[in-house]
């Protein structure tokens, strides 16, 4: 097998490493451990000594356990559900936007470069259905399909529910 730094007996983190296990596919070793909670796991030598494998799992499940029971967490949760309603079918923050999204290159919401056509395409999603506004050569076309779209489904929503 070659030189290496036995680690049999050494505790990292949560991990005791009980021996030896085998090399995994891509030839690194890997070692037998116990866990605190008494599951076994194996892990390569990398990732005990850098940390990224602490335990079998069971400190996620805890990590995660706690930030549900936070009240933070709690408090966020329920910010973004009030914001995020469905009415109608329809995410009222998604419909009134307040930024462009960060990928998009168009500058418009909903207008994206089709590189097969080498067009612009315009599309608007209602009710969690997508409807394609067509094909246009020039960006401004597709931006007063997008507008018309938004005026015709999501302005009488918005002004419904006041947004």
């Amino acid at each position: 097998m070659g030189k290496f730094e036995d680690l049999t007996g050494k505790k990292f983190n949560r991990l005791t490493v009980l021996g030896l296990a085998e090399r995994n596919s891509s030839r690194q070793i890997q070692w037998k451990c116990k866990c605190d909670c008494g599951n076994i796991v194996f892990a390569t030598t990398t990732y005990l000594k850098s940390g990224h494998t602490k335990s079998c799992g069971c400190l996620n499940k805890e990590k995660a356990s706690k930030r549900l029971k936070d009240s933070k967490f709690i408090k966020a949760k329920n910010n973004y559900r009030k914001e995020n309603f469905l009415v109608e079918g329809t995410s009222l923050s998604l419909i009134n936007p307040k930024h462009l999204r960060k990928n998009n290159k168009s500058g418009v919401t909903g207008v994206y470069w089709d590189k097969k056509l080498k067009k612009y395409r315009a599309r608007i999603n209602i009710k969690g259905k997508s409807i394609s506004l067509g094909c246009f050569k020039d960006l401004k076309e597709a931006k007063k399909a997008r507008k018309l779209a938004e005026d015709k489904y999501y302005k009488p929503i918005l002004d419904k529910y006041k947004r």
